[in-house]
């Protein structure tokens, strides 16, 4: 790419890539036309230079080292202008990652994912990292987008950039990939249902346990619940929205969000179409599965969910309920207990403690390292409203989390905040 960090440049990285460009100008967050294309550039980048190009726009930033060990680092952003379609979008795109002088071809990617955007166009995602061909500590990440006659280009670029500094900036990236239209009628990453799409509200739960290796070189049982809370309009979630709006929440955790469709009728439905959002690039999950209602609940596939009935407004508890979590293996073990107790008259007192040990190092595999913190005890009142109960401290903090019960008719597991806590027999 002509003026790009290309291979076709000779000389090192910052040569190539450093240069503040004398005729840069702040870039402004708003929407930004680019041949076909427009998308929203993030105010993130709004202290960036900004170079216009024969074959799209050039970002760059000079991060100074936050400390006296620290290193000067650089962030590169290309928009590319779309052009005609190859033929050969895959093929292509490996051009285009391979056109980019400082990331080395060689190797696999460290991330590399292929699919569709809500928009239904072909998408390709690749991240490579972790040394330059000059030697400096590099991470890239490469979309291509295939929109009908058209194919898209966006890669951000970091050389010596420090972590913390680092994710704000792929934040940001992934932000403007989110937003890019690659045709006028594109809406991109914005879960808006169409007419016929939902019929269904409520929450739904079903409990999923699986064995998971953990760090000490050992399994751990996990029993989660699996949740899906719809919405009559269409959108649907795994997770609770904070503040009880869905459609907010699917603006801002779009990864845990989706659109579906009843097919068949809306009380003879036999299947059930979703579309969901499975990274923060956009790339789209779609499936059509069968569906029942059954007597306490639905069918999805093979998987059952019980309908899980919002709490009163203002309900009381009555009883200690305590989160148990832990891993062990050979090498060491963690663990603890999170306790809450809740009152009739409305007051609830919490407390946790943490215990671990760790083994390594140690020649004969005894104990070598171990420890031992506990959370201050905490007090206050609660208030419980459908999916929630938010907790008021006597210090003036306020927390809300999401709040059911799985089993109906009982208050003996109790999940808040997505763990499982048992109630204490007394």
């Amino acid at each position: 790419m002509t003026g790009s960090p290309s291979r076709r440049g000779a000389g090192g990285a910052w040569a190539a890539l450093a240069v503040l460009i004398a005729t840069a100008q702040p870039a402004r967050p708003a929407e930004t036309a680019l041949g076909v294309a427009r998308f929203d550039l993030p105010a993130a980048f709004e202290d960036w230079t900004r170079r216009e190009m024969s074959d799209g726009l050039l970002f760059q930033r000079v991060y100074e080292p936050s400390g006296p060990r620290g290193r000067k680092g650089l962030a590169i952003l290309l928009v590319a202008k779309p052009k005609p379609a190859s033929g050969a979008f895959d093929t292509a795109f490996t051009q285009f990652v391979r056109g980019i002088k400082q990331v080395p071809a060689e190797g696999k990617p460290l991330t590399a994912k292929a699919g569709e955007t809500l928009d239904g166009h072909p998408i390709r995602i690749e991240q490579r990292c972790c040394r330059s061909s000059d030697g400096l500590r590099m991470n890239a990440w490469f979309v291509g987008i295939a929109a009908g006659g058209s194919e898209h280009y966006l890669m951000l670029l970091t050389l010596q950039l420090e972590r913390e500094t680092e994710k704000p900036v792929r934040e940001a990236f992934e932000r403007l990939v989110q937003t890019y239209r690659a045709s006028k009628d594109d809406r991109g990453l914005a879960l808006a249902p169409r007419a016929g799409d939902g019929g269904m509200d409520g929450l739904y739960a079903r409990t999923e346990t699986r064995l998971m290796p953990n760090a000490f070189g050992g399994m751990d049982f996990i029993a989660d619940q699996e949740t899906l809370l719809f919405d009559k309009s269409g959108l649907y979630t795994t997770e609770m929205p904070r503040d009880g709006d869905m459609a907010g929440h699917c603006r801002t955790e779009v990864t845990t969000c989706g659109i579906y469709a009843l097919k068949g009728g809306w009380l003879s439905a036999n299947r059930i179409d979703r579309v969901e959002v499975e990274n923060q690039f956009g790339l789209a999950k779609r499936s059509s599965e069968a569906f029942a209602r059954t007597k306490d609940g639905i069918k999805i596939g093979d998987r059952r969910y019980a309908t899980m009935p919002p709490f009163a407004e203002g309900h009381r508890f009555s009883g200690t309920w305590s989160h148990t979590f832990g891993s062990s293996g050979p090498t060491g073990a963690v663990g603890g207990t999170r306790t809450l107790t809740l009152s009739p008259d409305g007051r609830f007192t919490r407390e946790s403690s943490t215990g671990f040990s760790s083994t390594g190092g140690s020649i004969d595999g005894g104990t070598t390292v171990a420890g031992h913190s506990r959370r201050p005890l905490q007090s206050g009142r609660y208030a419980v409203s459908g999916f929630r109960i938010t907790l008021s401290d006597e210090a003036g903090g306020t927390e809300s989390l999401s709040l059911f019960a799985p089993d109906r008719d009982t208050d003996k597991l109790l999940v808040i905040g997505g763990a499982n806590y048992l109630k204490q027999a007394k």
